[in-house]
């Protein structure tokens, strides 16, 4: 092969005018494998001396306050700071330097080596990094960095969540960002609700992000419950056009008629008539439930009531027999006090059913509706 350097391509390349990558890749087809890794050894080579030339030139720039004056649009300013910080480092760090020089070191090995080097350990750390990956420097970096008050400020300074809307997709996202000890808290609660959230028997495992999806919830819904004021209460707005076609919706989401169905005896009910010109009419949001039916429910049952679940806390009113199947919504029998989890693998938007007297503390079956027909007898 060449002794030129990668940098100096074919002949008919530099004449061409215009880089086509697709006909290199052809060219380069023609070689063998150890010429080919023979390139990608130089490339790299060149592209890490390149990289210290950079160092180099933005070192003598900060020296003159000019690095700002200059904003470069094309490299991210996390990226302009890593340069930075490195470029400072490599001039006390001659032994590390030469040796990124002769390619024993990467530009991933190089970052974090500068943050655990001294002028002392210089040549030790030439040494030792040529034979350490890039994740273990990083973790060595980790663990040599010291966390100033101003630091744990700063952090909290950057903490924040966020949420928007989707109607479209009929969703609610958010994104959050915790300092250092409230975040580990967050995670380490979520990740403990998770595990403890043990499917019936019989029943699979749900995924990990969905159950600490339904963790976040059971917070949410945790702190809704010691809050008196019901302002936290579900509002279902049920929109009836001049036709009689009804539709439903929760904070301006479309919402299935199922998942109206299981939230009625826990949720307030906002009636709204559309007539021919599109006028709406608003009545008083109720209650579905009568209030002496709801507290009975909940004085009667202390904890879910799917049979081998504990849960005591954030339960809703579940309808055995849902009111689209004619179930009576009023009686005790046929209305259950269930955990937020469960409660959505009950019909009518789940799979399972709560078979029996629900007055009765051991009266009440979970089975799966195909093995379970309406009509038919309970199991």
């Amino acid at each position: 092969m060449s002794s030129q350097p990668v940098s100096t391509f074919d002949q008919a390349s530099e004449d061409a005018g215009e880089y086509d990558f697709g006909a290199r890749v052809d060219a380069l087809r023609c070689r063998s494998t150890k010429s080919l890794r023979t390139v990608v050894a130089d490339a790299r080579r060149e592209q890490q001396r390149w990289y210290l030339e950079e160092l180099a030139a933005t070192r003598v720039l900060d020296d003159r306050q000019a690095l700002d004056v200059v904003p470069d649009s094309t490299v991210s300013a996390r990226t302009a700071k890593t340069n930075r910080e490195v470029a400072r480092s490599l001039e006390s760090l001659p032994k590390i330097a030469a040796a990124a020089w002769d390619g024993d070191l990467t530009k991933d090995q190089l970052q974090p080596i500068t943050e655990v080097a001294t002028s002392a350990t210089d040549a030790e750390w030439a040494e030792r990094g040529r034979s350490m990956a890039p994740v273990d420097l990083q973790r060595q970096a980790r663990a040599a960095r010291t966390v100033t008050a101003a630091d744990a400020e700063a952090r909290r300074a950057a903490r924040y969540v966020t949420s928007w809307r989707d109607s479209e997709q009929g969703m609610v996202f958010g994104r959050w960002a915790l300092p250092d000890v409230d975040g580990i808290l967050v995670e380490k609660v979520l990740d403990h609700m998770a595990e403890r959230m043990r499917p019936a028997k019989g029943m699979p495992w749900d995924s990990l992000a969905h159950r600490k999806a339904d963790a976040f919830v059971e917070l949410a819904t945790n702190y809704a419950d010691v809050e008196p004021t019901g302002r936290f209460r579900v509002e279902i707005v049920q929109i009836t056009d001049h036709r009689g076609e009804s539709v439903c919706e929760i904070a301006g989401i479309p919402v299935a008629g199922e998942t109206v169905t299981a939230l009625r005896p826990n949720a307030k009910v906002r009636e709204a008539v559309l007539d021919r010109s599109g006028t709406r009419t608003t009545r008083r949001p109720r209650t579905d439930l009568p209030t002496d039916v709801d507290r009975h429910v909940r004085r009667r049952d202390r904890h879910c009531r799917v049979p081998g679940c504990e849960a005591t806390r954030g339960l809703q009113i579940h309808h055995c027999r849902p009111v689209c199947d004619h179930g009576d919504s009023h009686d005790p029998t046929e209305l259950a006090g269930v955990c937020p989890p469960h409660h959505h693998i009950l019909e009518p938007h789940g799979p399972y059913r709560l078979v029996g007297d629900a007055e009765d503390p051991e009266g009440l079956k979970l089975v799966h509706r195909d093995d379970c027909p309406r009509d038919g007898p309970a199991p």
